[in-house]
């Protein structure tokens, strides 16, 4: 296959299988020859912050000179963001090459009775494969969904990461945080060592399930901690506690509160791996905190004089975190925001959060039948809104509209921000 052919065939797979379980992508990798037993890997879920999380990881091994990997979703412009390893994305015929190869085993396994594998499981299959085919030593995998019957919870790994755990997906992993953090904890391994940055209820099932598995606990608050922060544009000056040692201050290069917290998990889950490996060192995470990239989460850019930023959160704990950046940010600034949701989400409560009586929406609908419509969207707005046509031309409204004192802000749902970075990139090269 080539490489548009590979996205042909990923995208006809289904989405979910019909049972939970990881019986497919078990049979997927152990005829691939167990691609994910060749290398290290790190393993991180949590409702928000799992990417940045992972992508902090990453930036900190690649500076300790370690050939690292690092597998996430979704993708925002194109599905060669999702594996990356050695300093870049899988390139295109890397992609269709182990599309081809796990598109072989997808179809043994069936003719063996297993039902097809999901996209998902597919795509987690080609990571693997990839990674052992480049010769990574270490992996970053970010759970796709949950933990527990997530594809990616076949490997052992060294560490896991739990960053928080919040409502959502509740269709899927629960309708309690108990129940959620059950899933999220799915993840721990018998003794192997856990990082989390989870409180109250969902803490307390995570603990629970930690002492089952013997696997030692590292919680945020308690064995790690963030003890210091200040803004700066742009980023964030931190320090923390790890254990019982100080880091000193930190430029970290993800904005907002709950970026120091991710941090503090990375950190904590590095100080972990260096036990075992000492090019893990101080300055090699200091160095990788204050050069991670992030796209689609708090991501600043200007068209023209115009603040503009395009962030990811989707769902209420999401919207909290997007609103104590945009306070130390942009405190004074009109909010123009280009807007969509799902129907599975609490929009109500992200427009609360995010959405004052003096700002104004640009209603768009993402590329999905899950979108929610725009008059239902409208009928939550505490402020004056226009209902787009697209996404493109919500963005060149809000824009034209915008003066000094404003700021264009997109938001509401991952599905569009692919669509955004290919309408920013035109406009930077204007």
């Amino acid at each position: 296959m080539n490489y548009r052919e590979s996205i042909s065939y990923l995208e006809k797979a289904v989405s979910f299988g019909i049972k939970p379980g990881l019986e497919r992508i078990s049979a997927l990798l152990k005829y691939l020859g167990n691609p994910e037993k060749k290398y290290k890997i790190i393993h991180v879920t949590g409702t928000n912050g799992k990417g940045s999380t992972t992508a902090m990881i990453t930036a900190a091994l690649e500076a300790a000179h370690i050939k690292a990997g690092r597998y996430v979703s979704p993708h925002l412009v194109e599905y060669t963001e999702r594996i990356y390893a050695m300093g870049k994305d899988i390139s295109r015929e890397d992609f269709a090459y182990v599309a081809t190869a796990v598109r072989h085993a997808a179809e043994s396994i069936v003719e063996e009775g297993y039902e097809a594998p999901t996209e998902f499981e597919l795509l987690t299959a080609m990571a693997f494969l990839y990674f052992a085919k480049v010769g990574v030593e270490y992996a970053v995998v970010e759970v796709g969904m949950g933990g527990l019957y997530d594809s990616t919870n076949v490997i052992v790994p060294v560490v896991s990461v739990i960053t928080n755990v919040a409502m959502d997906h509740m269709q899927y992993l629960g309708n309690t945080l108990t129940e959620i953090a059950h899933n999220k904890a799915g993840i721990i391994k018998e003794s192997v060592p856990c990082v989390t940055a989870a409180s109250g209820e969902a803490l307390t099932q995570i603990q629970k399930e930690a002492k089952e598995k013997h696997a030692p606990l590292y919680i945020y608050g308690r064995d790690f901690a963030e003890i210091a922060r200040h803004a700066v544009h742009g980023g964030q000056i931190v320090s923390f506690r790890i254990g019982e040692k100080e880091t000193g201050d930190i430029h970290i290069s993800l904005v907002g509160p709950h970026q120091a917290i991710n941090a503090a998990g990375a950190v904590m889950a590095l100080k972990i791996v260096s036990g075992s490996d000492p090019r893990v060192t101080g300055d090699a995470v200091r160095y990788g905190l204050a050069h991670t990239r992030w796209p689609g989460r708090f991501d600043m850019h200007h068209v023209g004089n115009i603040p503009f930023v395009m962030d990811g959160a989707h769902n209420s704990a999401g919207a909290v975190t997007l609103k104590a950046s945009l306070e130390e940010q942009f405190p004074d600034k009109r909010r123009l925001v280009v807007f969509t949701s799902l129907k599975d989400k609490d929009t109500d409560k992200v427009i609360r959060l995010i959405m004052r009586p003096q700002d104004k929406v640009f209603i768009t609908t993402a590329p999905t039948p899950r979108s929610r419509s725009e008059d239902d969207i409208a009928a939550m707005l505490p402020c004056p809104y226009k209902e787009e046509p697209d996404t493109d031309t919500a963005l060149n409204d809000a824009v034209a509209e915008a003066k000094d004192g404003d700021m264009v802000l997109v938001c509401g749902s991952l599905y569009i921000l692919g669509e955004v970075i290919t309408w920013l990139n035109r406009q930077e090269d204007k």
